[in-house]
C-alpha cells in the first residue's frame, strides 16, 4: 500500500475534491450513459423488428464492453 501524496492530504485538510475522484465519477456516468443509450436502442429494434429479446441484450452486452474498455483505458492513463 503506498503513502498518499503530499497534494492528497492538502486537499482532505481543505475539504476538497480530488480531480482524480471527479474524473472517476465521470466515468461512472459515462459507463451509466452506455448502458442507457445503447439499452435503449436494443429494446426500440426489439420493438420494430419483432426481435425479443436479442436486441436489448445485445445493446446491453455492447454497452458493458464499451464502458469497461474506457475505464481500463483511463486506468492505463492514469497509472494503475
Amino acid at each position: 500500500m503506498s503513502r498518499p501524496k503530499q497534494n492528497d492530504q492538502k486537499d482532505r485538510q481543505s475539504g476538497r475534491l480530488p480531480w482524480g475522484w471527479v474524473r472517476m465519477y465521470a466515468l461512472v456516468f459515462e459507463f451509466l450513459a452506455y448502458l442507457a443509450v445503447l439499452g435503449y436502442a436494443g429494446w426500440w429494434l426489439d420493438e420494430r423488428r419483432g426481435w425479443q429479446p436479442w436486441g436489448l441484450l445485445t445493446g446491453l452486452m455492447l454497452a458493458t464492453g464499451l464502458g469497461i474498455y474506457r475505464m481500463m483505458r483511463e486506468a492505463k492513463r492514469i497509472g494503475l
